[in-house]
């Protein structure tokens, strides 16, 4: 039993990458492995140089782990170019929403401060 479920996975498996057509995801899926290794390790090390404020190495080490992330999908890259204006857009409206929020706690700050003053 154990080893039918095998073969139809390995079955399902290469006829999926006999289909792509990136060379990598053409590999079996055990000599892919070392790409999410490698973006992992490289995540986890710069979380650990972030968290000791090593800023510049971390970034370099994400920088590392996202490379290898892509080396394997990528479709995402294009994806992510094709929405970067849209990204940029959303991020601007948030922000001045964010600046719209910060000027009203301010101006109800100054509000209240003034009320206090009075009764003092």
């Amino acid at each position: 039993m154990k080893n039918d479920i095998e073969r139809e996975f390995m079955q399902g498996t290469i006829a999926q990458h006999a289909t792509s057509t990136n060379p990598l995801t053409q590999l079996p899926y055990s000599d892919r492995q070392w790409t999410r290794a490698l973006a992992a390790g490289a995540l986890v090390a710069g979380a650990a140089m972030l968290l000791t404020g090593r800023k510049r190495g971390a970034m370099v080490a994400v920088g590392m782990g996202a490379a290898a992330v892509l080396i394997e999908n990528p479709n995402a890259v294009k994806e992510l170019w094709r929405r970067t204006p849209q990204f940029i857009s959303e991020g601007h409206t948030l922000l001045t929403r964010l600046e719209d929020v910060v000027d009203n706690l301010t101006e109800q700050s100054q509000r209240v401060q003034s009320l206090l003053r009075r009764r003092a």
